[in-house]
């Protein structure tokens, strides 16, 4: 499981400096092992500066010019062909890029936002759900906003958005703006469900200040659990996607698209020891999306399914086939505990217990557990859980009502 450290807006007042390497707002590193931090909002006031390294063409010397008029060599004559158009010179793969970045460039904008702590920025996108536009963005980027911000489009188009509702469990936000350009469409939601690892995905979003940049990579894995251990949520986010397209912190909120240019994904946060991107970042699931966006429009909050598991973080509850066949255990599965008056426990099952299956689906690992839950349930769904009983030795099979984390933490 993955630890996250939300870095908070910085105060605005220093230019960026890009050189050989490019820095990012100051994190606090673990010695020797890897933090992971979210592609959070960035200082918006002052314009970055680039150095650029410039290798001068060399003066020929003497002798290299003498060289030259011995060995005279025949002078090339330019073409006087018409250039090929920029259509005809990329290749398919760059030509989908571009189209994505033609077409969906457009609904990506910028958020700034005014704290108490200072200015900051980040990124979202155009999406439209019961017929209407919204603006979709991380938790964290709107977080502390007072529930206004000040949106950007292309072509200096800013609009003030009103925060309409947010969930920090699963780090999404909506934003309602007052106006919209009129050559600006919402972009198409895809189903991340069908995604595969080794796909080719594009972001697009305001890494470090620099409005909708493009970066391009692949998916390299699924089902990735997010544990936020600084935001206000004592939960993951389930079913994450990583991706290695370069994200980095000004790139929350924004879209991850796989090649037909619909999204699969909003990046959320990343892996890394300096805090800008080391090829390993995450994006919230648009599945998860779909579900928690239209109950933050009606509701202005969204209800998690609860189960009532307890489980030790990290690999020390995921029981592997060589532990099972050394213990004589009948398969793989999640040790877990029965929260006290919890779905779990009010379904008989017991405080130590091998779970093995969620309605003939398959749990090896927390993160099959909690991206299960998410990404498939609501409040008030009867699931099927399969377990061993560890004191009757016995595979067993229960049926459990889920409730929310809401009710969870009302009952506690």
């Amino acid at each position: 499981m993955l630890h996250t450290i939300r870095t908070p807006l910085i105060a605005a007042g220093g230019a960026l400096a890009l050189a050989l390497t490019l820095s990012a707002c100051d994190v606090t590193t673990s010695a020797g092992r890897a933090t992971q931090v979210p592609a959070a909002a960035q200082p918006s006031a002052a314009p970055a500066v680039a150095t650029v390294l410039v290798v001068a063409t060399p003066t020929p010397t003497p002798a290299d010019t003498l060289a030259g008029e011995v060995q005279a060599q025949p002078v090339a004559q330019l073409s006087t062909a018409t250039p090929p158009s920029a259509q005809a010179v990329l290749d398919a793969e760059e030509q989908i890029v571009a189209d994505i970045a033609d077409r969906a460039g457009p609904a990506v904008v910028r958020i700034d936002v005014q704290t108490q702590q200072g200015s900051g920025l980040g990124s979202g996108w155009l999406a439209e759900f019961d017929g209407q536009p919204y603006i979709i963005t991380n938790n964290h980027v709107v977080a502390g906003s007072g529930g206004r911000v000040l949106v950007s489009f292309t072509g200096l188009f800013q609009t003030i958005g009103q925060v309409v509702g947010t969930d920090p469990d699963s780090d999404i936000a909506v934003v309602k703006v007052e106006q919209i350009p009129d050559d600006v469409h919402p972009l198409s939601l895809g189903d991340s469900s069908t995604v595969r690892v080794g796909q080719r995905t594009v972001a697009i979003g305001n890494p470090l200040g620099q409005n909708r940049t493009v970066t391009v990579g692949i998916i390299s894995a699924l089902g990735r659990t997010i544990e936020e251990s600084e935001s206000r949520s004592t939960y993951s986010i389930g079913g994450a996607i990583q991706t290695d397209a370069a994200i980095n912190p000004g790139n929350s909120g924004g879209p991850l698209f796989d090649s037909r240019g619909y999204v699969i994904g909003m990046n959320t946060a990343i892996l890394s020891q300096s805090g800008t991107s080391s090829g390993i970042g995450f994006a919230v699931p648009v599945d998860l999306v779909k579900k928690v966006a239209p109950a933050l429009i009606r509701d202005g909050q969204y209800e998690h399914p609860y189960m009532g598991v307890l489980f030790n973080t990290g690999n020390g509850s995921d029981i592997t086939t060589l532990v099972a066949q050394q213990n004589s255990l009948p398969s793989s599965g999640l040790l877990v505990a029965a929260a006290r008056g919890g779905p779990l426990a009010q379904a008989g099952i017991g405080d130590r217990a091998i779970l093995t299956a969620i309605n003939g689906v398959q749990m090896t690992s927390t993160d099959d557990l909690v991206s299960y839950l998410e990404l498939n349930t609501v409040p008030g769904d009867t699931v099927t859980v399969s377990y061993y009983e560890l004191q009757g030795g016995e595979q067993r099979e229960a049926q459990v009502t889920l409730s929310s984390r809401t009710q969870s933490q009302l009952q506690q």
